[in-house]
């Protein structure tokens, strides 16, 4: 089973200083133990649309594999 999560990250850029920004963490769960699959980092600021697309991705049992491209296609 994959369970996606969005992650609250603070980040710095030089043009615009320090932001908050969400990536989306893919954990995998197997017989009990659990471990990180996938991660994307700073994929908007906006947290509704990342916690969105990891329910989505959760829902969907998204293979790790494909979350970037899921990501672009989102973005």
């Amino acid at each position: 089973m994959y369970l996606y999560i969005p992650v609250k990250q603070n980040l710095s850029n030089s043009d615009i200083g320090n932001y908050i920004s969400y990536g989306i963490r893919c954990i995998e769960i197997k017989t009990g133990q659990a471990k990180q699959s996938a991660f994307i980092s700073d994929i908007s600021v906006d947290f509704s649309f990342a916690a969105e697309l990891a329910l989505k991705c959760t829902l969907g049992q998204l293979s790790p594999c494909h979350l970037a491209d899921i990501v672009e296609d989102e973005i």
